[in-house]
C-alpha cells in the first residue's frame, strides 16, 4: 500500500478573502469530478476560519505479485552414488539419500539404462545376463499446514528407458505432468531411493561376472 500527500498553495486573492471572513482555497482546484484535493491550513488568517480539509490526499495502490515454483536438488544433495550390491543372487538392498529443494508441488521420475542389472557376456541356453531388482522412492513433504511421506515402488524393468510406455508412475523424465507427484519439500532430510532384490529365483541361471545398471533421477515443478 503506497500513500501520497500534497499541500495546496495560498492563493493570490488571500487578502480579498480575508476581508469577507472566508477561507483561502488552494491555487490548484480539483480538475475532475474524482480528483482528490488536500487543503492548506492557513494559520495566518485571523478570526473565524472554516478549514475545509482534508490535509492529505491519499491514493491507495494495490500491488500484486506472484512467485513461480522452483525445483532441484540441494547443494551436495543430489542422489549421485556408485552402489556396490555385492553378490546379487542371495538378494541385496542399497539405499541412496538425496535432498530436494522444491518450493511448490513437484514431480520425480527415474529411468534405467538397462532395465535390469546387466552383464555383457553372451548367454547360452538356460542362462541369463539380466538380474531383476526393484526401485523404491521415499520422500517426506511439508506444505506448512500438513506433513507426510510420498512413496512409490516399481520393478526396474518398468523403468527401462527403451520402453515407450510403462505402468510405473515415476518412469521416465520428470516434467510438469510426468513423474511421482510430491507436495512442497524444501531441504527436508529423509528422501531416499532404494534398490533391492530378494534371493534370485529366476528359471534361468545368471552367468558369472559383473553386473551393472545406471539410474537417472530427475525432478521438475508440477502443474
Amino acid at each position: 500500500m503506497l500513500t501520497g500527500q500534497g499541500k495546496g498553495k495560498r492563493g493570490a486573492l488571500a487578502a480579498l478573502v480575508l476581508a469577507i471572513g472566508g477561507y483561502a482555497a488552494p491555487a490548484s482546484a480539483q480538475s475532475a469530478a474524482n480528483a482528490i484535493t488536500a487543503y492548506y491550513r492557513d494559520s495566518s488568517i485571523p478570526g473565524t476560519y472554516v478549514y475545509p480539509g482534508p490535509a492529505q490526499a491519499i491514493l491507495s495502490i494495490n500491488v500484486k505479485a506472484s512467485v513461480g515454483g522452483t525445483c532441484g536438488f540441494a547443494t551436495n544433495g543430489a542422489p549421485n552414488a556408485t552402489v556396490s550390491a555385492g553378490a546379487i543372487t542371495p538378494g541385496f538392498t542399497a539405499t541412496v539419500p538425496f535432498t530436494a529443494e522444491c518450493t511448490a508441488p513437484w514431480r520425480i521420475a527415474v529411468s534405467s539404462a538397462n532395465g535390469a542389472l546387466k552383464n555383457a557376456a553372451s548367454v547360452p541356453t538356460g542362462y541369463t545376463n539380466a538380474a531383476p531388482y526393484d526401485v523404491a522412492l521415499n520422500i517426506p513433504y511439508d506444505t506448512g499446514s500438513a506433513t507426510g511421506t510420498v512413496t512409490g515402488s516399481c520393478p526396474v524393468a518398468q523403468l527401462d528407458q527403451a520402453l515407450g510406455s510403462s505402468p510405473c508412475t515415476f518412469k521416465g523424465t520428470a516434467s510438469t505432468t510426468n513423474g511421482l507427484q510430491v507436495p512442497r519439500s524444501f531441504g527436508l532430510a529423509g528422501s531416499t531411493i532404494t534398490m533391492s532384490a530378494p534371493v534370485y529365483g529366476g528359471s534361468n541361471i545368471l552367468v558369472a561376472g559383473n553386473y551393472s545398471d545406471t539410474l537417472i533421477v530427475t525432478v521438475s515443478p508440477a502443474v
